[in-house]
């Protein structure tokens, strides 16, 4: 089965404005609280720059779709690479969001906001990755 062009492009799209809500949810709604974190042995100032990486390399990884499907014209080998290489980091970004998640579970009750953030935007990186991945397969041959 291959996907028609339009569908495919939209695909894209959609994937990218997903991504992009992960980096948002992270940036306003985790990496503050993080910052106010007095657990013992906390190290806020690591964790925050750890999400502001995983942020934006979610928001390069968004880009690189965005710019893969506005001039598609079908399957190629390096598409189809790209698109592998995104779905696996995009999916490792949301395993890196689950550790974290996991971590800040401990950290008391005023981390569980947190924590249940990053565990809802680990499982959608994830499932953003494998889909970006599965995508790879079902591009539209060249027209």
């Amino acid at each position: 089965m291959r996907l028609s062009l339009p569908v495919y492009r939209r695909m894209l799209f959609v994937y990218a404005a997903v991504i992009v809500a992960v980096a948002l949810v992270i940036a306003l709604g985790v990496i503050g609280p993080v910052k106010d974190d007095v657990y013992r042995n906390a190290t806020p100032e690591i964790a925050v720059k750890a999400f502001w990486f995983n942020v934006g390399f979610n928001l390069f990884m968004a880009a690189i779709l965005v710019l893969m499907a506005v001039p598609s014209k079908g399957r190629s080998g390096i598409s189809t690479a790209v698109h592998i290489v995104v779905g696996f980091i995009v999916a490792i970004l949301g395993l890196i969001l689950v550790d974290a998640a996991s971590a800040y579970q401990s950290h008391g009750p005023s981390m569980q906001t947190a924590s249940i953030l990053l565990f809802i935007c680990a499982a959608v990186d994830i499932l953003v990755g494998v889909l970006v991945f599965i995508t790879a397969f079902l591009q539209p041959r060249k027209s």
